[in-house]
């Protein structure tokens, strides 16, 4: 197989694809793909930005082996994550990906590597997070170095073509499963209905996401993520991200420095604290979080519209 790419996802903030490059010369990965979206209509700084981000491709010093996937109009960040992921995991089998505000420690790209070879023929597993949240106080297993969760984190993770060939764009599982169904996996009915709304939020176009999409794919073969126990990247993107709205409700872990074999060692096993922690203080699967769902989706139908507006605007 050939060498693992890392694929950097890039948009319009240059300040911090400058700084992820400026990690990834310091770790020095061989084979780059760097796929840059392209600029929005009705943005007038967004292509003198765009542009800026494109021009970094120069600062891949460390190797020759640097690819580009650079789109001359916006793709949106469903398409172009769907896009490139395909891409590279049909040339090469499996592929590292980082989004533009992430910073990678020492320990990921290998730890990524070398789950990949281990757990390539293991159907099972279809995700590798880097990202992790969950204390050591709130997992039931921390003595192990890695756990299997049903919640995959997307912005530094690793896969292969034999789990991504089965991403299901169309949402159909997601949208025809039960409340019960849903709760089987997530453990609770209050979960179920939240992600009920998430699912929504999508199909209808009120977030750009992909990563939904992904989810609901490996829920319906009811397969695994892969998780270290520790946190092997760090992320800078709650200030402005294209979903992003408030302050995440939790703080991020220091970064993992340690020895690889700590987070390698072991046979990982579905961690049910761990999910459990995930689901209430991530993805607000709480009596609450469902009638706060309730004005996000308003809020995001909201914001849908205005777009709307404008780009009807600027085609008159």
């Amino acid at each position: 197989m050939r060498d693992t790419p890392v694929v950097v996802i890039a948009y319009n903030r240059p300040d911090k694809v400058r700084r992820l490059i400026s990690r990834l010369n310091e770790l020095k990965p061989t084979n780059i793909i760097f796929a840059v979206d392209g600029p929005k209509v009705g943005k007038p700084t967004d292509a003198a930005k765009v542009a800026e981000v494109q021009s970094l491709v120069n600062n891949f010093t460390w190797t020759d082996n640097v690819e580009t996937r650079f789109r001359p109009t916006n793709l949106g960040l469903r398409a172009a994550v769907t896009d490139v992921v395909s891409h590279a995991v049909s040339k090469y089998g499996q592929a590292i990906i980082m989004e533009e505000d992430t910073l990678p420690g020492k320990n990921w790209f290998p730890y990524a590597q070398e789950m990949l070879n281990r757990y390539r023929g293991d159907t099972s597993i279809e995700h590798i997070s880097g990202y992790n949240l969950v204390p050591n106080t709130s997992q039931s297993t921390p003595g192990l170095g890695s756990r299997l969760s049903r919640y995959p984190e997307s912005i530094a993770w690793a896969t292969w073509d034999r789990a991504w060939e089965k991403f299901d764009g169309s949402l159909e599982w997601a949208l025809n499963a039960s409340t019960g169904e849903l709760a089987k996996i997530v453990g609770s009915t209050s979960g179920a209905l939240r992600w009920k709304q998430n699912f929504a939020d999508a199909e209808a176009g009120r977030i750009s996401t992909w990563a939904y999409r992904w989810i609901a794919s490996m829920w319906s073969r009811g397969s695994f993520v892969l998780s270290p126990n520790q946190n092997l990247v760090t992320y800078a993107g709650y200030d402005e991200g294209t979903n992003s709205f408030m302050k995440a409700p939790w703080s991020e872990l220091d970064l993992y420095e340690g020895s690889l074999e700590v987070s390698t060692s072991g046979v990982p096993k579905f961690d049910a604290v761990a999910d459990k922690w995930v689901g209430k203080t991530v993805f607000s699967e709480t009596p609450f979080g469902v009638c706060r769902g309730v004005a996000i989706s308003a809020a995001l139908e909201l914001r849908k519209l205005k777009r709307a507006q404008t780009a009807r605007k600027l085609t008159r």
